[in-house]
């Protein structure tokens, strides 16, 4: 009997262990290529949701345990938005909008990002179609904003150019995060 309860253990640890594994292969996917990510959301019509962020950012942490990766493994956002993650302190290069390798942290300079994590709405070409959003101020609330701005960005997407959005310098430096200008 115990030996069979040992098997029954190790048996459950291992079902464990590859659930966890699969859930890991679900969360946000880092990018490296936003001409490749581009193409998709074109093709599919879709926003981009990037996440700009850094390696010691326990506020980036805590976006992508509570909010982000669950939304990307619960795959009900498949169909709305392009989700990824740009890391700026890593000295990796990343390939831009434009086809062209660049470092990662430059990508962030061009949107004038100055605080993580920094979430951007942008449409195939990199464009902003929504007010970004930035830091975390209250993460119970967090997700029903982030739901509301994925809206409005995918309705300027499938409705194209010329978009409503603007980007400007309030937005850059933070106000309401759902607040058109």
């Amino acid at each position: 009997m115990p030996r069979l309860l040992t098997v029954g253990l190790l048996l459950g640890l291992l079902i464990a262990s590859d659930m966890l594994a699969e859930w890991h292969d679900m969360s946000i996917t880092l990018v490296s290529d936003f001409n490749e990510i581009g193409e998709k959301a074109h093709r599919e019509n879709l926003p981009i949701l990037l996440m700009v962020s850094q390696d010691h950012c326990p506020f980036c942490v805590e976006l992508k345990r509570e909010v982000l990766n669950p939304m990307v493994i619960s795959g009900e956002y498949d169909d709305q938005v392009v989700i990824v993650e740009l890391l700026i302190d890593i000295g990796d290069k990343v390939i831009d909008f434009e086809g062209d390798s660049v470092d990662a942290d430059s990508i962030a300079t061009n949107y004038n990002i100055w605080v993580t994590p920094t979430l951007l709405f942008l449409d195939h070409r990199g464009k902003e179609v929504h007010k970004r959003m930035l830091g975390v101020n209250t993460i119970e609330m967090f997700g029903y904003y982030l739901d509301e701005s994925l809206k409005d960005a995918l309705k300027a997407v499938r409705q194209g150019e010329p978009y409503r959005y603007k980007t400007n310098e309030l937005d850059q430096l933070g106000s309401d995060p759902h607040r058109d200008m």
